[in-house]
């Protein structure tokens, strides 16, 4: 038996919808890669959060007077999937 404890780490992420993420880890490069590929994402979310938190929200939903506002303001940012998604 090793004397050495097994590398295991859980990177946690959650995202702008609020779903969680888990990317379980067994070594360092695999962490460092996890961490940098999840600063993406985190620095995508701010953007999408930033520009979403400027509309208001009746009953979890943005009204429908401003579906054409946020659609160009996400296409203009590089988020035209997320604004097909957010806004049907």
């Amino acid at each position: 038996m090793s004397n050495n404890p097994k590398f295991e780490v859980v990177v946690t992420f959650k995202d702008f919808l609020g779903k969680t993420h888990n990317i379980v880890c067994r070594n360092r490069r695999k962490l460092a890669e996890a961490n940098e590929f999840l600063k993406m994402f985190k620095t995508e979310s701010v953007k999408i959060n930033k520009i979403l938190s400027e509309y208001p929200v009746v009953m979890g939903q943005f009204p429908k007077k401003y579906h054409k506002e946020i659609r160009m303001e996400l296409n203009s940012a590089g988020f035209g999937s997320v604004a097909n998604f957010l806004i049907k």
